[in-house]
Protein backbone atom coordinates (compact mmCIF):
# COMPACT_ATOMS: atom_id res chain seq x y z
CA UNK A 1 0.00 0.00 0.00
CA UNK A 2 1.51 3.46 -1.06
CA UNK A 3 1.67 6.16 1.63
CA UNK A 4 0.61 9.29 1.06
CA UNK A 5 2.55 12.43 2.24
CA UNK A 6 0.51 14.93 2.84
CA UNK A 7 2.43 18.74 3.11
CA UNK A 8 0.69 19.03 6.36
CA UNK A 9 2.29 16.06 7.45
CA UNK A 10 5.37 17.11 6.41
CA UNK A 11 5.04 20.52 8.32
CA UNK A 12 4.00 18.24 11.57
CA UNK A 13 7.44 16.10 11.10
CA UNK A 14 9.63 19.42 10.87
CA UNK A 15 7.91 21.18 13.26
CA UNK A 16 8.79 18.03 15.48
CA UNK A 17 12.50 18.09 14.34
CA UNK A 18 12.77 21.84 15.42
CA UNK A 19 11.29 21.41 18.67
CA UNK A 20 13.49 18.57 19.65
CA UNK A 21 16.06 20.75 18.63
CA UNK A 22 15.11 23.92 20.61
CA UNK A 23 14.47 21.53 24.09
CA UNK A 24 17.63 19.90 23.65
CA UNK A 25 19.76 23.25 23.25
CA UNK A 26 17.17 25.25 26.37
CA UNK A 27 18.28 22.62 28.57
CA UNK A 28 22.44 22.98 28.12
CA UNK A 29 22.37 19.55 27.23
CA UNK A 30 25.27 18.51 24.19
CA UNK A 31 25.54 14.45 22.58
CA UNK A 32 28.54 13.07 22.14
CA UNK A 33 29.09 9.92 19.77
CA UNK A 34 31.37 7.05 20.59
CA UNK A 35 32.00 4.55 17.46
CA UNK A 36 32.19 0.58 19.02
CA UNK A 37 33.94 -0.98 16.47
CA UNK A 38 36.75 -4.11 16.50
CA UNK A 39 38.79 -3.52 19.71
CA UNK A 40 38.28 -0.09 20.08
CA UNK A 41 36.28 3.34 20.98
CA UNK A 42 36.59 6.12 18.65
CA UNK A 43 37.56 8.42 20.00
CA UNK A 44 39.14 6.76 23.29
CA UNK A 45 38.71 9.77 25.66
CA UNK A 46 36.22 12.30 25.59
CA UNK A 47 35.99 15.93 28.15
CA UNK A 48 32.02 16.99 28.47
CA UNK A 49 30.08 19.21 30.82
CA UNK A 50 27.85 17.51 33.36
CA UNK A 51 24.43 16.93 31.93
CA UNK A 52 25.40 16.13 28.56
CA UNK A 53 24.75 12.58 26.97
CA UNK A 54 27.29 10.13 25.36
CA UNK A 55 25.99 7.29 22.89
CA UNK A 56 27.90 4.53 21.86
CA UNK A 57 26.78 2.92 18.65
CA UNK A 58 28.13 -0.66 18.01
CA UNK A 59 29.10 -0.89 14.58
CA UNK A 60 30.20 -4.24 14.30
CA UNK A 61 30.92 -7.46 16.72
CA UNK A 62 30.47 -8.25 20.32
CA UNK A 63 30.88 -6.19 22.73
CA UNK A 64 30.03 -3.81 25.73
CA UNK A 65 30.45 -0.86 27.93
CA UNK A 66 31.44 -1.34 31.08
CA UNK A 67 32.05 1.64 33.84
CA UNK A 68 30.78 0.25 36.63
CA UNK A 69 32.23 0.75 39.85
CA UNK A 70 33.18 -3.11 40.68
CA UNK A 71 35.80 -2.62 37.64
CA UNK A 72 36.72 1.30 38.27
CA UNK A 73 35.78 1.93 41.82
CA UNK A 74 36.94 5.44 41.34
CA UNK A 75 34.32 6.08 39.27
CA UNK A 76 31.34 9.17 40.20
CA UNK A 77 28.87 6.34 38.96
CA UNK A 78 28.24 3.22 37.48
CA UNK A 79 26.99 2.56 33.85
CA UNK A 80 27.07 0.29 30.86
CA UNK A 81 25.29 -2.09 29.42
CA UNK A 82 25.24 -5.95 28.28
CA UNK A 83 27.62 -7.94 25.82
CA UNK A 84 26.06 -8.02 22.31
CA UNK A 85 25.94 -6.62 18.77
CA UNK A 86 24.37 -3.97 17.10
CA UNK A 87 22.81 -2.48 19.91
CA UNK A 88 23.04 1.48 20.84
CA UNK A 89 23.69 2.63 24.41
CA UNK A 90 23.50 6.26 26.06
CA UNK A 91 24.33 7.55 29.23
CA UNK A 92 23.45 11.06 30.85
CA UNK A 93 26.44 12.07 32.86
CA UNK A 94 25.18 14.55 36.09
CA UNK A 95 28.27 13.80 37.82
CA UNK A 96 31.88 15.72 37.51
CA UNK A 97 34.86 13.41 37.75
CA UNK A 98 36.74 11.26 35.53
CA UNK A 99 35.50 8.09 34.42
CA UNK A 100 37.00 5.09 33.22
CA UNK A 101 35.42 2.25 31.12
CA UNK A 102 36.27 -1.09 28.78
CA UNK A 103 34.57 -3.80 26.95
CA UNK A 104 34.93 -6.95 28.80
CA UNK A 105 35.72 -9.11 26.18
CA UNK A 106 38.48 -7.09 24.37
CA UNK A 107 39.78 -4.89 27.16
CA UNK A 108 43.37 -7.51 27.03
CA UNK A 109 43.30 -5.84 23.54
CA UNK A 110 43.38 -2.63 24.65
CA UNK A 111 39.35 -1.64 23.86
CA UNK A 112 39.51 0.71 26.68
CA UNK A 113 37.87 4.32 27.38
CA UNK A 114 37.88 7.61 29.71
CA UNK A 115 35.13 10.35 29.64
CA UNK A 116 36.37 13.28 32.04
CA UNK A 117 33.32 15.06 32.96
CA UNK A 118 33.85 18.80 33.61
CA UNK A 119 31.33 21.45 35.98
CA UNK A 120 29.01 22.71 33.49
CA UNK A 121 30.07 26.38 32.70
CA UNK A 122 26.93 28.90 33.26
CA UNK A 123 27.16 32.24 31.58
CA UNK A 124 26.22 34.66 34.32
CA UNK A 125 23.61 36.86 33.75
CA UNK A 126 23.70 40.14 31.76
CA UNK A 127 22.05 43.47 32.22
CA UNK A 128 21.46 45.83 29.13
CA UNK A 129 19.62 49.04 29.82
CA UNK A 130 18.04 50.93 26.69
CA UNK A 131 17.94 55.04 26.40
CA UNK A 132 15.13 57.10 24.28
CA UNK A 133 14.63 60.29 23.51
CA UNK A 134 18.12 61.21 24.97
CA UNK A 135 17.73 64.13 21.85
CA UNK A 136 18.27 67.01 24.66
CA UNK A 137 22.21 65.35 25.88
CA UNK A 138 23.05 64.33 22.18
CA UNK A 139 27.12 64.54 22.19
CA UNK A 140 27.58 64.91 25.81
CA UNK A 141 29.30 61.84 28.11
CA UNK A 142 26.90 59.25 29.89
CA UNK A 143 28.52 57.45 33.02
CA UNK A 144 26.57 54.52 34.22
CA UNK A 145 27.47 52.38 37.56
CA UNK A 146 25.85 49.82 38.53
CA UNK A 147 25.86 49.22 42.36
CA UNK A 148 25.19 46.28 45.06
CA UNK A 149 22.18 46.98 46.76
CA UNK A 150 23.04 45.17 49.59
CA UNK A 151 26.96 45.64 49.75
CA UNK A 152 27.22 49.04 48.46
CA UNK A 153 30.08 47.76 46.02
CA UNK A 154 30.08 49.04 42.51
CA UNK A 155 30.03 45.70 40.07
CA UNK A 156 30.34 47.94 36.52
CA UNK A 157 31.58 51.47 35.32
CA UNK A 158 30.57 51.99 32.11
CA UNK A 159 31.28 55.49 29.84
CA UNK A 160 29.38 56.15 27.04
CA UNK A 161 28.64 58.85 24.64
CA UNK A 162 25.13 59.99 24.19
CA UNK A 163 22.99 59.48 21.14
CA UNK A 164 19.34 59.71 20.74
CA UNK A 165 18.87 56.03 21.19
CA UNK A 166 21.31 53.22 22.54
CA UNK A 167 22.10 51.29 24.96
CA UNK A 168 24.55 49.68 27.08
CA UNK A 169 25.25 46.29 28.35
CA UNK A 170 26.87 45.25 31.52
CA UNK A 171 28.17 41.95 32.99
CA UNK A 172 28.57 40.76 36.62
CA UNK A 173 25.35 40.80 37.62
CA UNK A 174 24.25 37.54 39.63
CA UNK A 175 21.15 36.01 39.67
CA UNK A 176 18.93 36.53 42.78
CA UNK A 177 20.96 39.92 44.18
CA UNK A 178 19.63 43.28 43.77
CA UNK A 179 21.18 46.42 42.13
CA UNK A 180 21.00 50.08 41.70
CA UNK A 181 21.62 51.31 38.48
CA UNK A 182 23.11 55.24 38.78
CA UNK A 183 23.76 57.30 35.37
CA UNK A 184 24.49 61.04 34.87
CA UNK A 185 24.90 62.96 31.64
CA UNK A 186 27.74 65.84 31.82
CA UNK A 187 25.42 68.30 31.19
CA UNK A 188 27.80 71.43 32.13
CA UNK A 189 30.40 69.44 30.02
CA UNK A 190 32.79 70.54 32.95
CA UNK A 191 34.36 67.31 33.01
CA UNK A 192 33.19 65.49 36.22
CA UNK A 193 30.00 64.86 38.34
CA UNK A 194 27.99 68.06 39.79
CA UNK A 195 24.71 67.85 41.32
CA UNK A 196 21.25 67.96 39.31
CA UNK A 197 20.43 70.14 37.74
CA UNK A 198 24.04 71.47 36.68
CA UNK A 199 24.36 67.61 35.55
CA UNK A 200 21.35 65.57 34.84
CA UNK A 201 21.44 62.06 36.84
CA UNK A 202 18.77 59.01 37.52
CA UNK A 203 18.46 56.19 39.38
CA UNK A 204 16.76 52.67 38.18
CA UNK A 205 16.64 49.44 40.33
CA UNK A 206 17.19 46.27 38.96
CA UNK A 207 15.62 43.72 41.81
CA UNK A 208 15.96 40.14 42.30
CA UNK A 209 17.94 39.07 39.46
CA UNK A 210 16.49 35.84 38.03
CA UNK A 211 18.63 35.83 34.52
CA UNK A 212 19.50 38.17 31.82
CA UNK A 213 17.58 41.68 32.42
CA UNK A 214 16.54 44.26 30.68
CA UNK A 215 15.91 47.87 31.78
CA UNK A 216 14.20 50.50 29.70
CA UNK A 217 14.82 54.48 30.44
CA UNK A 218 12.79 57.11 28.28
CA UNK A 219 14.23 60.99 29.08
CA UNK A 220 12.67 62.72 31.52
CA UNK A 221 13.57 65.44 34.23
CA UNK A 222 13.02 63.42 37.58
CA UNK A 223 16.28 63.90 37.99
CA UNK A 224 17.97 62.82 41.23
CA UNK A 225 21.55 63.36 43.31
CA UNK A 226 23.03 60.05 43.02
CA UNK A 227 26.35 61.47 44.87
CA UNK A 228 28.84 59.76 42.48
CA UNK A 229 32.08 58.64 43.56
CA UNK A 230 34.97 59.03 41.24
CA UNK A 231 36.92 55.93 41.13
CA UNK A 232 40.97 55.27 41.68
CA UNK A 233 42.30 52.39 40.20
CA UNK A 234 45.98 51.93 40.97
CA UNK A 235 47.19 49.70 38.64
CA UNK A 236 50.35 47.42 39.69
CA UNK A 237 52.81 45.32 37.07
CA UNK A 238 55.76 43.52 38.16
CA UNK A 239 55.41 42.87 41.53
CA UNK A 240 56.92 39.17 41.32
CA UNK A 241 59.55 39.67 44.22
CA UNK A 242 56.11 39.97 46.77
CA UNK A 243 54.58 37.35 46.04
CA UNK A 244 52.74 36.06 48.98
CA UNK A 245 53.34 39.75 50.81
CA UNK A 246 50.75 41.73 52.92
CA UNK A 247 50.38 45.20 51.17
CA UNK A 248 48.57 47.89 52.27
CA UNK A 249 47.60 50.79 50.75
CA UNK A 250 46.84 54.35 52.68
CA UNK A 251 45.37 57.35 50.39
CA UNK A 252 46.26 60.55 51.90
CA UNK A 253 44.62 63.96 51.09
CA UNK A 254 47.24 66.68 50.78
CA UNK A 255 45.26 69.60 52.57
CA UNK A 256 43.91 68.48 55.18
CA UNK A 257 46.66 65.54 55.94
CA UNK A 258 43.50 63.38 56.61
CA UNK A 259 43.65 59.51 55.31
CA UNK A 260 40.45 58.91 53.53
CA UNK A 261 41.06 55.26 52.42
CA UNK A 262 43.18 52.08 53.89
CA UNK A 263 42.81 49.08 51.64
CA UNK A 264 44.35 45.88 52.77
CA UNK A 265 45.41 43.08 50.21
CA UNK A 266 46.13 40.46 52.42
CA UNK A 267 48.34 38.44 50.20
CA UNK A 268 49.76 40.01 46.66
CA UNK A 269 49.14 36.18 44.82
CA UNK A 270 49.81 37.85 41.02
CA UNK A 271 52.47 40.10 39.88
CA UNK A 272 49.33 41.95 38.33
CA UNK A 273 46.99 43.27 39.59
CA UNK A 274 44.43 46.31 40.49
CA UNK A 275 43.43 48.34 43.84
CA UNK A 276 41.08 50.32 43.27
CA UNK A 277 39.68 53.67 46.03
CA UNK A 278 35.96 55.75 45.54
CA UNK A 279 37.58 58.27 47.92
CA UNK A 280 38.58 60.65 45.53
CA UNK A 281 37.53 64.21 44.99
CA UNK A 282 37.54 66.57 41.75
CA UNK A 283 40.03 69.54 42.42
CA UNK A 284 41.97 67.86 45.42
CA UNK A 285 45.65 66.51 45.40
CA UNK A 286 46.20 62.89 47.88
CA UNK A 287 49.83 61.10 48.41
CA UNK A 288 48.67 57.33 47.48
CA UNK A 289 51.02 55.42 50.30
CA UNK A 290 51.67 52.13 49.90
CA UNK A 291 54.41 49.25 51.19
CA UNK A 292 54.58 45.36 51.30
CA UNK A 293 55.14 43.98 54.37
CA UNK A 294 58.35 42.68 53.30
CA UNK A 295 59.80 41.12 56.32
CA UNK A 296 56.69 39.80 57.51
CA UNK A 297 56.59 40.93 60.96
CA UNK A 298 53.07 42.32 61.01
CA UNK A 299 53.40 45.90 60.96
CA UNK A 300 55.43 48.60 59.30
CA UNK A 301 59.03 49.15 59.06
CA UNK A 302 61.09 52.07 57.19
CA UNK A 303 62.88 50.91 54.19
CA UNK A 304 64.49 48.55 53.22
CA UNK A 305 63.02 46.24 56.23
CA UNK A 306 59.62 46.97 54.08
CA UNK A 307 59.29 48.38 50.67
CA UNK A 308 57.21 51.12 50.43
CA UNK A 309 56.85 53.61 47.83
CA UNK A 310 54.82 57.18 46.95
CA UNK A 311 52.84 58.30 44.34
CA UNK A 312 51.67 61.93 44.20
CA UNK A 313 48.39 62.97 42.61
CA UNK A 314 47.64 66.48 42.08
CA UNK A 315 44.68 67.80 40.91
CA UNK A 316 41.98 65.13 40.17
CA UNK A 317 39.62 65.93 37.61
CA UNK A 318 37.88 62.60 37.92
CA UNK A 319 38.24 58.87 37.73
CA UNK A 320 41.70 57.98 37.86
CA UNK A 321 44.21 55.52 36.59
CA UNK A 322 47.65 55.21 37.89
CA UNK A 323 49.95 52.90 36.94
CA UNK A 324 53.02 51.43 38.93
CA UNK A 325 55.68 49.61 37.73
CA UNK A 326 57.64 47.33 40.89
CA UNK A 327 61.29 49.71 41.18
CA UNK A 328 63.57 50.14 44.15
CA UNK A 329 62.70 53.46 44.41
CA UNK A 330 61.83 52.98 47.94
CA UNK A 331 60.59 56.09 50.28
CA UNK A 332 59.27 56.15 54.24
CA UNK A 333 55.78 56.93 54.48
CA UNK A 334 55.68 57.55 58.20
CA UNK A 335 58.80 59.51 58.17
CA UNK A 336 55.70 62.53 59.29
CA UNK A 337 52.43 62.31 61.12
CA UNK A 338 49.19 61.38 59.78
CA UNK A 339 47.86 65.30 59.71
CA UNK A 340 49.09 68.29 59.31
CA UNK A 341 47.58 69.65 62.84
CA UNK A 342 50.15 66.72 64.21
CA UNK A 343 53.35 68.82 64.82
CA UNK A 344 56.10 66.54 65.43
CA UNK A 345 58.25 67.97 68.65
CA UNK A 346 59.24 65.09 70.26
CA UNK A 347 63.17 65.58 70.71
CA UNK A 348 62.51 65.47 75.00
CA UNK A 349 60.43 62.75 75.25
CA UNK A 350 59.73 59.34 73.83
CA UNK A 351 57.80 55.92 74.00
CA UNK A 352 58.91 53.17 75.07
CA UNK A 353 59.37 50.20 73.98
CA UNK A 354 58.27 50.64 70.66
CA UNK A 355 56.99 48.69 69.02
CA UNK A 356 54.97 47.17 72.30
CA UNK A 357 52.66 44.62 72.54
CA UNK A 358 51.03 45.07 76.21
CA UNK A 359 52.43 48.59 77.62
CA UNK A 360 54.03 51.80 76.62
CA UNK A 361 56.31 54.38 78.76
CA UNK A 362 56.29 57.74 78.21
CA UNK A 363 59.73 58.28 79.21
CA UNK A 364 59.44 62.44 80.37
CA UNK A 365 62.46 63.90 81.22
CA UNK A 366 62.53 65.83 84.70
CA UNK A 367 62.39 69.59 83.63
CA UNK A 368 59.53 69.12 81.33
CA UNK A 369 55.99 70.24 81.30
CA UNK A 370 53.18 68.73 83.82
CA UNK A 371 51.69 66.20 81.53
CA UNK A 372 47.84 67.35 81.58
CA UNK A 373 46.32 64.83 78.79
CA UNK A 374 47.08 62.50 76.39
CA UNK A 375 44.90 61.28 73.15
CA UNK A 376 45.47 58.46 70.89
CA UNK A 377 44.37 59.00 67.42
CA UNK A 378 44.44 56.09 64.79
CA UNK A 379 46.54 55.87 61.21
CA UNK A 380 43.09 57.56 59.66
CA UNK A 381 43.42 60.12 62.44
CA UNK A 382 40.24 58.97 64.31
CA UNK A 383 40.63 59.76 67.70
CA UNK A 384 40.66 56.03 69.55
CA UNK A 385 41.21 57.31 73.20
CA UNK A 386 42.21 59.70 75.62
CA UNK A 387 42.91 60.31 78.81
CA UNK A 388 43.72 62.74 81.79
CA UNK A 389 46.45 63.02 83.97
CA UNK A 390 47.41 64.69 87.44
CA UNK A 391 50.72 65.40 88.61
CA UNK A 392 54.00 64.55 86.87
CA UNK A 393 56.17 61.34 87.17
CA UNK A 394 59.65 60.18 85.16
CA UNK A 395 57.22 57.76 83.55
CA UNK A 396 54.07 56.94 82.64
CA UNK A 397 52.71 53.41 81.90
CA UNK A 398 49.86 53.51 79.26
CA UNK A 399 47.98 50.15 78.56
CA UNK A 400 47.74 49.49 74.24
CA UNK A 401 46.82 45.25 74.65
CA UNK A 402 43.32 46.12 73.74
CA UNK A 403 44.49 47.61 70.42
CA UNK A 404 44.61 45.96 67.48
CA UNK A 405 47.96 44.87 65.75
CA UNK A 406 49.13 48.95 63.88
CA UNK A 407 50.39 52.27 63.51
CA UNK A 408 49.15 54.90 65.83
CA UNK A 409 49.58 58.22 66.97
CA UNK A 410 50.01 59.42 70.49
CA UNK A 411 49.48 63.23 70.91
CA UNK A 412 50.51 64.27 74.66
CA UNK A 413 49.54 68.07 75.86
CA UNK A 414 51.62 69.34 78.55
CA UNK A 415 49.95 72.96 78.48
CA UNK A 416 50.88 75.12 75.52
CA UNK A 417 53.36 72.40 74.37
CA UNK A 418 51.72 69.47 72.45
CA UNK A 419 54.01 66.51 71.26
CA UNK A 420 52.89 63.81 68.78
CA UNK A 421 55.12 60.96 68.75
CA UNK A 422 54.03 57.62 66.28
CA UNK A 423 53.60 54.14 68.04
CA UNK A 424 53.54 50.64 66.61
CA UNK A 425 51.29 47.90 68.48
CA UNK A 426 52.15 44.59 67.44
Amino acid sequence: MKTKFTFNAFRYFALTIVLAYFSMNLNGQTSHKVSVTSNVFTPKELTIEEGDTVIWKNEGGNHNVNGTQTSYPSNPESFGNSVGSGWTYKFVFTKTGVYDYKCNPHASYGMVGKITVNEKMVEPPSLTVNFTGMTPHLGQTLWLAVIDQATKMEIARVKKTVAVNFSIEVYGIEMGKSYDVDFYTDHNKNGVYDAPPADHAWRMQLNDVMGNSVLDFAHNTNFIDIAWKNKLMVHFTGMTPHLGQKLTLFLKQVDTGVYQDTIVLASVSAATFDMISYNIMPGKSYNIDFYTDHNKNGIYDAPPADHAWRIPLNNVMGDTIVNFAHNTNFFDIFNTTSSQIFVDNSENIRLYPNPASQFIQLMVPRNYAAIRSLKVYSITGAVIDQKAFIGNAESYKYDISRFKSGIYFMEINAGTKKDVLKFLKQ
